[in-house]
C-alpha cells in the first residue's frame, strides 16, 4: 500500500470537513482553533479517518487515551450545544492525527 503525503492527509480533511481551499492546512493546524472543527464534527472525522486509512484510533475500553496519550478528563474536542462534554479539551493538531495514523499503520 503506498503511503499518503501529508498533503494528501491534508486534502482529506479539507473535504470531510468542509474546510475552504483557501485555508491553508498544516501539520501545526489546530482542529479547532484554526480549522473551526469541533463537538461530534470532530469525533466524526476520527471515525471517517479510522475508515478511509483502514486503522483503529480509539478502543472501547480507553476510547482516544492511548492513541493520543490523553491524561485523567483530557478530551480532543469540546462539546456542541446543551451536551457539553465535562473535561480539558486537548491542543489537538492535524500533525497529531496524522502522526497517528502513520503508526497504526506501522503497526500493523
Amino acid at each position: 500500500m503506498v503511503e499518503e503525503s501529508f498533503e494528501q492527509f491534508a486534502d482529506f480533511i479539507r473535504v470531510q470537513c468542509g474546510v475552504s481551499a483557501k485555508k491553508n492546512i498544516t501539520a501545526e493546524s489546530k482542529f479547532e482553533d484554526d480549522l473551526g472543527i469541533t463537538g461530534d464534527d470532530g469525533y466524526d472525522l476520527l471515525k471517517a479517518t479510522e475508515k478511509r486509512f483502514d486503522v483503529r484510533l480509539s478502543d472501547a475500553e480507553h476510547g482516544y487515551s492511548h492513541t493520543f496519550d490523553l491524561g485523567p478528563g483530557e478530551i480532543l474536542f469540546q462539546g456542541e450545544g446543551l451536551f457539553n462534554y465535562y473535561g480539558s479539551v486537548r491542543e489537538f493538531t492535524v500533525g497529531d492525527l496524522y502522526r497517528a495514523v502513520r503508526k497504526a499503520k506501522e503497526v500493523e
